[in-house]
């Protein structure tokens, strides 16, 4: 079993960044908005790094508020330093025990994605850490799970893409990989969205059900 990890809203939440701005709700919101900005750049062929995105939404959500520089200053401080998820690390060793080969692909970058998950004492459990930097482009471009599934020496259906947002399933999916959609027991899957293989309440739910998928 190979699972690939989202990280952004996956493993970490984004609660933070929304209460430097006043609402814990609004982290998701500006993930939400900073996924949008860049996926505009890749349609038309422009690669930015992630966290000018993240700093552009968070500018945006901070002008909504009325707040000023400091505000964003400490909610893009706070981006970068997001907490994991409950569950998490119990979630990675539950299937490192079971035998899974487990990685991150994430739109952060490679570096940006090993400094959160060191803070976090979480790389540890990852055999790659993977960034969409390499392709210059973000996921859920087609050219980002390439990436990570000729670097892990695997064949698509072989992979199973771990995320937190019914764009990333559908883009996975689209590629050949299996898919489960974590909702945190708070996001329903879009009926836009491509049907995830494993669908899961939390992390530790969902190393229960891809190690029960997998028998």
């Amino acid at each position: 079993m190979i699972v690939l990890f989202d990280l952004n809203g996956t493993l970490t939440d984004t609660a933070p960044i929304g209460e430097a701005l006043g609402a814990s709700e609004a982290g998701d919101l500006v993930l939400d908005r900073a996924v949008r900005s860049a996926f505009v750049d890749a349609l038309t062929g422009v690669y930015r790094p992630f966290t000018e995105h993240v700093r552009a939404a968070v500018t945006v959500e901070a002008r909504r508020r009325g707040l000023g520089l400091a505000a964003i200053d400490e909610a893009v401080e706070r981006a970068g330093a997001l907490p994991a998820r409950p569950g998490a690390d119990a979630a990675l060793r539950s299937l490192r025990d079971q035998g899974a080969r487990i990685a991150i692909l994430t739109n952060s970058g490679a570096d940006g994605g090993r400094r959160t998950l060191e803070q976090l004492q979480l790389a540890g459990h990852f055999e790659a850490i993977l960034g969409v930097d390499v392709v210059r482009s973000v996921k859920p471009h087609p050219s980002t799970y390439r990436h990570a599934v000729e670097a892990l020496g695997a064949e698509p259906h072989a992979v199973t893409l771990a995320a937190a947002h019914d764009w990333d399933i559908t883009g996975a999916k689209r590629a050949g990989l299996r898919t489960a959609y974590v909702n945190h027991g708070q996001q329903p899957l879009s009926p836009a969205a491509e049907p995830p293989d494993v669908h899961a309440s939390g992390l530790e739910d969902l190393a229960t059900r891809l190690t029960r998928s997998e028998r």
